[in-house]
């Protein structure tokens, strides 16, 4: 973590705008919020390249790696810390040490970081061509109108999507540029879930469903959904809590575990157009409380049951109810685009005069301290 806190400054400055995951200040919300931004008119990219990265922490080349790191760094001594990093090995599932001579170990604070920047070869090279695209007001306009098309990415960890605005010919094309991007870096794209689709049928992200619809005026608008696989996961969930292996907890008890599970994905969820699932939701773990209400005291009456918990509302018991997605209001999520703070943002590493930072020896040391003192 010490680690992280002073190489984070250094490198966040350079990524890209198109880049969300594992940085400070952004989310998941956001990335769907610029594809919405893209794909609504009066842009209208229609064309959706669905790209996932195939074991992506797991074959991340070292060396091209490194290659990144000292582009910004210059102390030999941290370095040598990051590749002991990366060269540290995993401990598997049965117990079993595993040394890795690719990718950045999953689970590692700092691997987040570093799988951004390896990443950002992928984010370099489609914001150089967006930049080259955007030269000047109306240029993109007039790309389009000589059969030329646009096209922007848009990253969240491993997963990303490119929209293109202009013919699936142009899409298949861009397609078909991405392993040459990704090759220096040892990744590959996952045949299966690379995929191409056209706005008007919808594709998932981030478990979002996304989808251009009709509005009632006639006009088109880029909806976003909750995923059925996203659903069925949270169900599943809630299936897990109420089985019979909990029956001898008491149930404040099950609502404890049960209540932080649908708040969370009730809050992720709140900006799509969801009011009918939280809704199904809310009345899904109703059922789901009761069943185990029924079954934790097979000889007692429903009556009884009914007074006992107040199953009139929510199912409650020790001042703790059953939470209800359904009292969420639903909200739109804002695109932020440029206007996202860091810490950090006062800096401009990409300035003319700019020169490369280095570590201070000091402040790394004192940062360290600060860690072990304070966690």
């Amino acid at each position: 973590m010490a680690l992280k806190l002073v190489l984070e400054p250094i490198f966040e400055v350079d990524f890209y705008a198109s880049s969300y995951g594992y940085r400070p200040g952004r989310r998941s919300q956001d990335a769907v919020a610029e594809i919405v931004h893209f794909a609504n008119p009066p842009s209208s990219y229609e064309w959706v390249i669905e790209g996932d990265l195939e074991a992506c922490f797991d074959r991340i080349d070292h060396r091209a790696l490194m290659a990144e790191v000292e582009l910004r760094i210059g102390d030999r001594r941290i370095l040598a810390l990051v590749r002991a990093f990366l060269r540290a090995g995993v401990m598997t599932g049965a117990g079993n040490f595993e040394r890795r001579l690719t990718g950045t170990p999953q689970g590692g604070i700092v691997s987040p970081l570093l799988a951004n920047i390896a990443l950002s070869a992928l984010d370099r090279e489609f914001e150089q061509r967006w930049d080259d695209m955007s030269r000047y007001t109306g240029r993109r306009q007039y790309l389009r109108s000589k059969g030329l098309p646009t096209y922007r990415l848009i990253r969240f960890a491993d997963d990303f999507v490119v929209l293109v605005k202009g013919t699936k010919a142009h899409a298949e094309a861009i397609t078909a540029e991405l392993p040459t991007i990704l090759k220096p870096m040892g990744l590959t794209l996952s045949a299966t879930k690379t995929l191409l689709t056209h706005i008007d049928e919808g594709f998932n992200f981030l478990g979002f469903r996304i989808q251009r619809r009709v509005r009632r005026d006639g006009r088109p608008c880029i909806y976003t959904f909750v995923s059925d696989e996203a659903l069925a996961s949270v169900k599943r969930k809630v299936k897990a809590l109420t089985k019979a292996r909990t029956r001898n907890l008491a149930l404040h008890q099950l609502l404890r575990s049960l209540n932080p599970v649908l708040r969370g994905w009730t809050a992720y969820f709140r900006f799509a157009a969801a009011k009918r699932t939280l809704s199904y939701l809310g009345h899904f773990a109703w059922w789901r409380v009761v069943r185990w209400l029924r079954k934790k005291h097979p000889k007692s009456t429903w009556k009884w049951i009914w007074r006992r918990y107040g199953l009139a509302g929510r199912p409650q018991e020790a001042g703790l109810s059953l939470y209800d997605p359904a009292k969420v209001a639903i909200i739109r999520y804002r695109f932020r685009g440029n206007k996202i703070a860091t810490p950090w943002n006062d800096v401009d590493a990409r300035a003319p005069g700019h020169r490369r930072m280095t570590f201070d020896e000091a402040e790394f040391l004192s940062r360290v301290e600060e860690s072990l003192i304070y966690g």
